[in-house]
């Protein structure tokens, strides 16, 4: 029997092209109550559901600010550029056809399921993959590393057998610490930002089947 490996895979930044989209439901927020955020407030952000992003601002900022109307607002406006802008990385669609005879794969989000569940009905974006793991069924998000260990523990297969695709630290410590071996694709940050993953890549043209299995396979 042929032996079966796991692709863990993030959805925004690595399956769609949605960190853009992201950033601009969040900066109507920001500007809305007058926040201007530096750069290493982007890079907490990215890999992490909105619940964590509010508060962080709220007391980074010292700001009295109602973050539940700021997250409701933010997917309001997050949603509507899904649904008018929303597309795949370029090169993700062939290089998941390629992989699917040797790895079982499952979708590692830090989005609610319900917001997953939403863009899949509504966005020209297919749920091609066996299983998914969102912030709904975990207690601690990336870059915990439980997001990745319960993928693995989902489709039965080892961590050690596992590779992650991520874009972004938080993503890529959360693969890491879990167990598996990370690649980092550069879709969101530059290479230097991702330099914890195992193995970077600019596209899905450096990528296929054979070379993720030859990086599971290295020593640690």
């Amino acid at each position: 029997m042929r032996e079966k490996y796991g692709l863990l895979l993030d959805f925004d930044g690595v399956v769609v092209d949605s960190e853009p989209l992201y950033e601009k439901a969040m900066n109507v927020q920001f500007r809305k109550y007058g926040i201007s955020v530096q750069p290493e407030d982007w890079l907490f952000f990215k890999g992490k559901d909105a619940k964590a992003v509010f508060p962080y601002i709220r007391d980074k900022y010292d700001r009295d600010l109602d973050t539940e109307r700021m997250e409701r607002d933010y997917r309001s406006d997050l949603l509507r550029e899904f649904r008018d802008h929303m597309d795949y990385v370029p090169g993700f669609p062939g290089f998941f056809r390629e992989t699917l005879d040797d790895f079982t794969n499952v979708l590692v989000t830090s989005t609610s399921r319900e917001i997953m569940e939403w863009t899949f009905a509504n966005i020209a974006v297919e749920n091609v993959f066996s299983h998914m793991i969102t912030s709904t069924e975990v207690r601690r998000t990336k870059p915990h590393p439980e997001p990745y260990l319960k993928a693995s523990e989902r489709i039965g297969i080892p961590v050690e057998k596992c590779v992650v695709i991520e874009d972004s630290v938080n993503g890529i410590r959360s693969g890491r610490a879990a167990g598996a071996k990370v690649v980092a694709i550069t879709s969101t940050f530059p290479g230097e930002v991702l330099q914890e993953a195992n193995l970077i890549v600019q596209s899905y043209d450096e990528l296929s089947a054979a070379r993720l299995i030859r990086l599971i396979r290295e020593d640690p």
